[in-house]
């Protein structure tokens, strides 16, 4: 009886052990069933593929928790990021639309891209430094997963509605137009992505705001500052000595440019009368519109004094000894340099003798 009382109690230990075992289980089976899963928030949301292979937002009826194998996880995250160049430290990073777990931000961004060269109607360039403030469309998230390179191909709409907005309007109505311009910009952009738009397919972004700012001639940076610490762990294979090779900012030549001055296939930059280049002085002609005769005559002047000036200029360069009369010159009865030549003579006469 012992030893049936002994196997009796064994027993009835196993079935208990056994089952608080299954106990566990399914207590833990229940409070994983219940969460955590993620939800799609007004901050961020993911893409999920279903078993068919089709890609598909992220939905409140979905189950989905953060180590799930369903979350596209957009690996190759280049594609989906945007340039932000700095003008103050002419510095050019790159910010993602998503993170390394896969979650896609709805916030709003703003992306600069490099500076650019834009041609006015009338034959002017100008350097462009734009930037566009937008975020993604929850509406057309899928977008994403199919975009060869979103950066890319955003850039280059911004550069091309930009420089047509510029190239529809002459040097002086660049200047008159600034906020037109901007409005106009914007709202290509933003037409292009609610398909409205004549030309261009929707990125998957909603645009905001379009702003920029320009400088006479094509005065792009030799070469800029790459701060691109994010772009590290992307790169397959790499070891953590390249990621921190990688994260340090770098300083990469850019192709050689054109200054001002250096004469293009145009002949803009030709100096002109009184040394200024085409563009400055259309400007400056622009300022004497509608003015009085006697403003026009003033610039005429000063305009004839400086050609004279050039004139002599280049000839005393040619090596030989050229002279001129001072009316040649246009100073024959000029007032200040009359009072000068007289203020030298009186400084000569009442100079002491020395022997």
């Amino acid at each position: 009886m012992a030893e049936i009382s002994a196997v009796s109690t064994g027993l009835i230990v196993s079935v208990l052990v056994a089952l608080l075992v299954i106990g566990v289980a399914i207590a833990a089976l229940i409070h994983r069933s219940r969460g955590p899963f993620i939800l799609s928030g007004d901050d961020e949301t993911y893409l999920v593929r279903n078993p068919d292979g089709r890609i598909q937002p992220l939905t409140a009826d979905m189950q989905v928790r953060f180590d799930d194998p369903r979350i596209v996880q957009f690996q190759r995250r280049q594609h989906l990021r945007f340039p932000v160049y700095d003008p103050r430290f002419n510095s050019l990073a790159y910010d993602h639309l998503v993170t390394e777990s896969g979650a896609i931000s709805l916030r709003i961004h703003t992306t600069t891209p490099f500076p650019f060269t834009a041609v006015t109607n009338d034959g002017h360039e100008v350097t462009v430094t734009s930037a566009v403030s937008f975020c993604v469309n929850r509406e057309r998230v899928t977008d994403l997963a199919r975009l060869g390179d979103f950066g890319d191909q955003f850039e280059r709409r911004i550069r091309s509605a930009f420089s047509g907005a510029i190239g529809r309007r002459r040097d002086e109505q660049l200047r008159e137009s600034h906020h037109e311009i901007e409005r106009e910009v914007t709202g290509e952009l933003a037409g292009m992505e609610a398909g409205s738009g004549d030309l261009g397919m929707p990125l998957g972004v909603s645009v905001f705001e379009a702003r920029f700012s320009y400088r006479n001639g094509s005065t792009l940076p030799s070469e800029v500052t790459m701060a691109s610490p994010a772009m590290a762990p992307d790169k397959a294979g790499a070891s953590p000595e390249d990621a921190d090779a990688g994260s340090a900012p770098r300083r990469l030549a850019l192709a050689d440019v054109t200054q001002p001055g250096d004469g293009g296939p145009r002949g803009t930059d030709t100096p002109g009368a009184m040394q200024f280049l085409g563009t400055d002085l259309d400007k400056l002609l622009d300022q004497f519109r509608d003015r009085s005769p006697e403003q026009i005559s003033a610039l005429l002047s000063m305009m004839e004094m400086q050609t004279r000036q050039n004139i002599v200029s280049m000839l005393a360069k040619s090596g030989g000894l050229v002279v001129f009369s001072a009316r040649e010159l246009g100073l024959d009865g000029n007032a200040a340099l009359t009072e000068r030549l007289q203020a030298m003579a009186s400084e000569i006469e009442d100079a002491p003798e020395t022997e």
